[in-house]
């Protein structure tokens, strides 16, 4: 079997998504994913090998810190870092509200056929392996959502990705995963004391599932919840003490 390709790899996310907007769409996960990907030709074996479940809590949980952040101070933009083919951000702030989505060149490129950008949205590409790049501006505050992202940029690039949102954006809001250093595959997140060296001082680790999840069988929130206080790790926060 071929690698999978990048353009391959956004279409896993998505279709994650949009399939738990037919299997239980008591969650209210994957409406907007799913209109998108009846217009998308593509190979979908690894996404279907892939937990969906997992894809639900994920953006359940970047939906609700988002929503709590826009709920504090309503200004803010939002920088979706790693975005793929991500529709959360528009369904989050008001009319004026600022929206930035940051990916590779050829994730933004695929991301703007199948996606234009709509009022409020600029597409940024850039590989954020170099950092945080420029053309995010924010003069009410910003909050960083980064689903997924940090796995796949290896532990020191992505203290070195948080840190420089921190010195650049002092008081921006986090919403963001990783893995624990229980885990084996993808690179690691970086522990929780080197996180707050880097201006991360006031991050806090979620631990419960989102109630909306009480949508699926008992064994898949078993599953997820176990998953939540192991292997994966969510934080919530502010740059800065």
């Amino acid at each position: 079997m071929r690698a999978l390709r990048p353009e391959d790899s956004l279409f896993v996310p998505l279709w994650c998504r949009a399939r738990c907007a037919i299997e239980y769409p008591g969650l209210g996960v994957g409406a907007e994913d799913a209109a998108l990907l009846r217009r998308v030709r593509a190979d979908f074996s690894a996404a279907r090998r892939s937990d969906c479940a997992l894809y639900a809590l994920r953006e359940l949980l970047l939906a609700r810190s988002a929503r709590a952040a826009l709920a504090e101070a309503p200004g803010l933009a939002v920088a979706d870092l790693g975005c793929g083919l991500d529709t959360l951000p528009r369904r989050l702030g008001g009319e004026g509200t600022l929206r930035y989505y940051v990916d590779l060149p050829e994730a933004v490129s695929l991301r703007a056929s199948l996606l234009p950008p709509a009022a409020g949205d600029s597409y940024i590409a850039a590989d954020l392996r170099s950092g945080l790049p420029e053309g995010i501006t924010a003069p009410e505050g910003v909050i960083f959502l980064m689903g997924g992202l940090l796995c796949h940029l290896g532990t020191e690039a992505a203290l070195a990705l948080l840190a420089d949102i921190a010195r650049r954006f002092p008081g921006a809001y986090l919403a963001f995963d990783g893995l624990g250093a229980n885990y084996r595959g993808l690179a690691r997140l970086p522990g929780e004391g080197a996180l707050r060296s880097a201006g991360l001082a006031s991050l806090v680790r979620v631990r419960s599932l989102p109630p909306e999840l009480a949508a699926l069988p008992p064994a898949e929130r078993v599953k997820l919840a176990a998953l939540l206080r192991t292997a994966l790790r969510f934080y919530v926060g502010r740059c800065g003490a």
